[in-house]
């Protein structure tokens, strides 16, 4: 059952996301960085359970600080803002502080949680993994803006050719994977599947629509499927307290951070690689 809710939540987010990145010129302005705030604020509730069954509401707070002022700095920011003399750095910089100020925001409030030793290490070391993913939410506010833009004619030619294909690949493996994740195999086999399912059904999408980014599309999607199969891998760690692992938050909370963590892959992809 948990395998199950994780995976449509996945899917779900995914299909949201997909259809907002076709219709989005005809949305709109901040419906983009609105739908991105909404999962950080599913992902922000659901990840503390992750930790104990029982919900933390200030956690869920300081996670939803980092993720939603992510997602909005780089929406609001005036077009041609710049931070240094490379370009490729304008919009890492008030991503990399939201995400520092929520891993600070975790530490302070597990110093004041009781009880100590390793299990309050581990549940830090989880909310401080939380406070990132949250603030990487930040990488589909990203694509969307650039999207918005370029329908709108704010660089008049569009700057990033076939972006919103790569989206689309991207959420297209992203939900294959998730759906792999449910066939009823022995761990090791079941990974090998999601990534060579979903990364088959990336290639396979080229065909249909070939760019100058289709191999950016196929390799962020393949390191999406990676991260869904080492997610699913990871699902029955000895660690975590069973009562956390069987509820259905911790199953919502995988699921929203799959859909959430490959916005940021595909900008990286797209911007740091070398192509």
């Amino acid at each position: 059952m948990r395998r199950t809710i994780s995976a449509f939540t996945t899917v779900a987010a995914a299909a949201i996301l997909a259809v907002v990145t076709i219709f989005l010129p005809n949305l709109p302005t901040f419906t983009g960085p609105l739908v991105v705030s909404l999962l950080v604020v599913v992902f922000s509730l659901a990840w503390p359970v992750t930790v104990n069954a029982k919900p933390r509401w200030s956690v869920s707070a300081g996670l939803a600080v980092p993720g939603l002022l992510a997602v909005w700095l780089v929406s609001l920011l005036p077009l041609g803002t710049r931070f240094s003399e490379r370009a490729l750095e304008l919009w890492l910089a008030p991503v990399g502080g939201a995400i520092a100020l929520g891993v600070l925001l975790m530490f302070v409030i597990q110093t004041f949680t009781l009880p100590g030793g390793v299990k309050r290490s581990l549940a830090t070391a989880m909310f401080a993994v939380g406070a990132v993913i949250s603030g990487v939410a930040a990488g589909w506010a990203l694509l969307l803006r650039n999207k918005y833009e370029v329908a709108a004619g704010a660089y008049g030619v569009e700057r990033i050719t076939g972006v919103t294909w790569l989206m689309l690949t991207v959420l297209a493996a992203l939900a294959v994977a998730a759906l792999v994740t449910l066939v009823p195999t022995r761990r090791r086999n079941r990974m090998i599947l999601t990534i060579v399912g979903a990364t088959a059904v990336a290639v396979a999408l080229q065909f249909f629509r070939p760019g100058p980014l289709s191999v950016p599309a196929v390799i962020a999607s393949a390191i999406t499927a990676l991260m869904v199969a080492l997610v699913d891998s990871f699902s029955d760690s000895p660690e975590a307290p069973q009562a956390a692992l069987g509820h259905p938050l911790t199953a919502v909370a995988v699921g929203s951070a799959r859909a959430i963590v490959p916005g940021m892959v595909s900008y990286f992809v797209i911007h740091a690689l070398p192509w």
